[in-house]
């Protein structure tokens, strides 16, 4: 039950990247939780300490600093049967011992239901409200973050949900989905204005039972970005789009040697300003688990998707391939390794990145309440544009802690 609510061994997914997720095979007890009448409380502390050699991800203007990381986090559900009501609240709080500006405190807020009429009919709702920032460098202040003198600051409101019809052991089953995302950022206003947005997402998925552990699935996605102003100096005008994925493949039951999913289709992004050109192509999209032993798992991922432009061009169309190894040794000590390659083009200007990041670490369960980590991550990007090329490397040690 914890690991649906997001409170599964601390041993899992110690590192990430944007894009594609790395996760390890679960070695650690789940933390425990208390009881106030009827509702069930979990507390858990990360605490993370580590260097960087690139701070702000700069080409020429290398920052290296100590960092540390702390994240406290609480969760609190009713448990009815199979449904569950979830409300989880998280604070991160990041220090820089040689840049102060660079010091932040992101929250987040998260809602989770889910609730099972019977055994073909489930509903989850999800809520979320995030208040935090994007580091020097990153996402609008891409390759120009020595410039600013502290991160930018957004918010992001997050709600949806998903119905199933059907159950994993009928012979069909239908999911549907919607969710609305609303960005809001908080200062540079001069520039980040014109990043505001609302993005809409609208699924649905049929799948089919081809094989005992195998079905085959047909879905349909439609994704709405409305930006709130749009800017005068751009002569190309809206970036408002509309975007339809359609996708078939075949997903494997998660309790079989080989599980997750692959899927093939088509994209069309249309824009309504007429100054930009439409966009369409092949998509893609696999995520395969491969489990030979109970305490090995290979994983392998590849996807083609679009970005949202962080200020530059139309959209950033996005190719990524990623392979993880995750391994337990023993009941105590687990590995994960990974590697991420990524051809990021900006469509509509010349610019195209070639993305690599390599990812290791170690993790110890020192007591059922305590992980201990090592781990290290290299990051290379290398651009026909050089102001955004860049080596950047991240050493850290972690605890987490929980009852």
């Amino acid at each position: 039950m914890l690991k649906r609510l997001g409170l599964g061994a601390a041993s899992a997914g110690l590192l990430s990247t944007a894009g594609i997720m790395f996760t390890s095979t679960a070695v650690a007890v789940e933390p425990a939780n208390f009881q106030l009448g009827p509702v069930f409380v979990a507390p858990t502390l990360n605490t993370k300490l580590g260097y960087t050699d690139n701070l702000l991800r700069s080409s020429d203007d290398e920052l290296d600093t100590l960092f540390s990381q702390i994240t406290p986090r609480v969760q609190a559900w009713l448990q009815n049967g199979v449904n569950t009501y979830s409300l989880a609240y998280k604070l991160e709080d990041y220090r820089y011992a040689d840049s102060g500006r660079d010091d932040f405190t992101d929250q987040q807020v998260n809602l989770d239901l889910h609730h099972e009429f019977n055994a073909r009919n489930t509903l989850n709702v999800i809520g979320e409200f995030y208040d935090g920032h994007e580091e020097r460098g990153v996402g609008v202040s891409d390759g120009v973050g020595s410039i600013l003198d502290k991160p930018v600051e957004y918010e992001r409101a997050t709600f949806g949900g998903d119905y199933t019809y059907g159950s994993v052991a009928s012979d069909g089953r239908i999911v549907l989905e919607g969710k609305r995302a609303d960005y809001q950022y908080q200062n540079f206003r001069d520039f980040t204005r014109f990043r505001d947005r609302v993005q809409g997402n609208l699924a649905g998925a049929f799948y089919w039972r081809v094989g005992a552990k195998t079905d085959a699935l047909l879905e349909l996605r439609y994704i709405d970005n409305e930006y709130d102003e749009n800017n005068i100096l751009d002569p190309l005008g809206s970036l408002d789009s509309d975007e339809y994925n359609y996708l078939v493949g075949l997903s494997w039951d998660a309790s079989a040697k080989v599980s997750g999913s692959a899927k093939v289709g088509a994209y069309e992004r249309e824009y309504n300003s007429s100054g930009r050109e439409d966009d369409s192509g092949f998509q893609w999209e696999v995520d395969l688990n491969y489990q030979p032993r109970t305490y090995s798992n290979i994983n392998i991922n590849t996807r083609r998707y679009s970005q949202e432009t962080n200020g530059r061009g139309n959209v950033i169309n996005t190719e990524e391939y990623g392979l993880s190894w995750a391994y337990n040794w023993n009941s105590r000590s687990a590995t994960l390794l990974g590697v991420t390659a990524a051809t990021e083009n900006y469509d509509g200007t010349p610019r195209e990145d070639d993305r690599v990041d390599v990812q290791a670490s170690y993790n110890y369960t020192a007591r059922r309440w305590l992980d201990l980590g090592i781990g290290l991550r290299h990051e290379d990007r290398d651009s026909n544009e050089n102001l955004f090329q860049y080596t950047r490397n991240v050493f850290f040690i972690e605890a987490k802690l929980s009852l």
